[in-house]
């Protein structure tokens, strides 16, 4: 039930679009971080929001079942990619996404038990996974 309430294309889409959203402005804070003109942040911003939006709608409406979408019955098109390199490469974009999507599903579940920490234990919120940030990485 859980799985094929992400499967359903209807999630996929606007989760394809706020990923290409949020890559974009990823994307551009680091350019601009970095000092580069803000012409070149916006344009690889776009560009990135492009190819990432373009690689999950490909995904979603190749037909070809991966383990991003899969549909519930085959169709005929599919069993004529499966042994192309168009089909090899959508199994394996679908299995980066696939575990792409779960790794930031996991940082907001640790995320999430760590706020509950704090709560339980009144302390200000952040602070566990601040302690945690601080003796992993020790700061002079």
């Amino acid at each position: 039930m859980f799985m094929g309430f992400f499967n359903s294309l209807s999630i996929r889409l606007p989760l394809a679009a706020i990923g290409g959203i949020l890559y974009g402005l990823l994307t551009y804070y680091i350019v601009i971080f970095l000092g580069l003109p803000s012409q070149l942040a916006l344009f690889t911003a776009l560009v990135v929001f492009l190819f990432y939006l373009a690689s999950r709608l490909l995904i979603l409406f190749s037909g070809i079942d991966t383990p991003y979408y899969s549909r519930v019955e085959r169709t005929p098109s599919e069993f004529l990619y499966e042994n192309t390199s168009f089909y090899h490469t959508t199994q394996w974009v679908g299995k980066f996404y696939h575990y792409h999507d779960m790794a930031p599903f996991i940082f907001l579940i640790l995320l999430a038990i760590s706020l509950g920490v704090d709560w339980w234990s009144e302390m200000p919120f952040g602070k566990t996974a601040q302690d945690l940030w601080n003796s992993l990485i020790p700061m002079p």
